[in-house]
């Protein structure tokens, strides 16, 4: 997880200062969860959880009244850019790819954009079902429209990650990441979408994600 840690460290600095809240979702925002929940005394519904998947994403959520206003999400778009993302042929603009170099090896890092219900905010935003944007000015930044992840901008869990940046320098900020019902919903979508495919590997990964998710329920939830 350290070129994960260290690329999150990077984004929470760059889109901090313009304002803008990291919301971690997918592989690493499970792994953030089981993290922050360690460091509590938080009961959770199974005390014995399976091990860390290992992922080379970060799926970034944008709050859709971030993405809806061009002038916020010319700020993302900048940002990212100035870190030295590319974006993917065919996934513009809401896949991104950054080649970085930790323990003394190239990594690859992959950026999902990413956005919940959309609802309302909808009249000021463009796209489809795969991709979304601000209407007007083309800002060179879209997110991928996950409208099953209900709630996941609500009561967030903030989690205080400590390491360094790409740079070498130490940083520490706090990142939120989706409580059960939201990352339930989007896991559930997600195995469906594979459970019939060739892949199945990436089927079986989304229902042992289920799994976890459930397994920390903490009694509030």
């Amino acid at each position: 997880m350290d070129e994960l840690t260290t690329s999150l460290l990077d984004l929470h600095d760059a889109l901090g200062r313009r304002g803008v809240s990291l919301i971690v979702g997918g592989g690493l925002g499970l792994y953030l969860k089981r993290i922050h929940l360690a460091g509590t005394s938080e009961r959770t519904l199974f005390t014995a959880l399976p091990a860390y998947r290992a992922t080379n994403d970060v799926d970034l959520f944008l709050r859709a009244e971030v993405l809806a206003d061009a002038e916020r999400a010319t700020a993302v778009a900048d940002a990212i850019h100035s870190l030295g993302y590319k974006a993917i042929p065919g996934a513009e603009y809401y896949q991104w790819i950054r080649t970085m170099t930790t323990g003394g090896k190239l990594r690859e890092v992959k950026l999902d954009l990413l956005v919940g219900p959309t609802e309302a905010v909808r009249s000021r935003l463009h796209g489809d079902e795969r991709r979304v944007r601000p209407k007007g000015k083309r800002v060179g930044i879209h997110a991928h429209p996950t409208e099953e992840a209900i709630g996941i901008e609500d009561d967030p869990i903030p989690v205080t990650i400590v390491g360094r940046k790409s740079d070498g320098s130490k940083y520490s900020g706090t990142v939120l990441t989706p409580r059960a019902f939201p990352f339930l919903m989007m896991k559930l979508h997600a195995f469906d979408d594979r459970k019939a495919g060739s892949a199945k590997e990436l089927g079986r990964h989304h229902a042992l994600d289920v799994y976890t998710i459930v397994g920390m329920m903490t009694e509030r939830e």
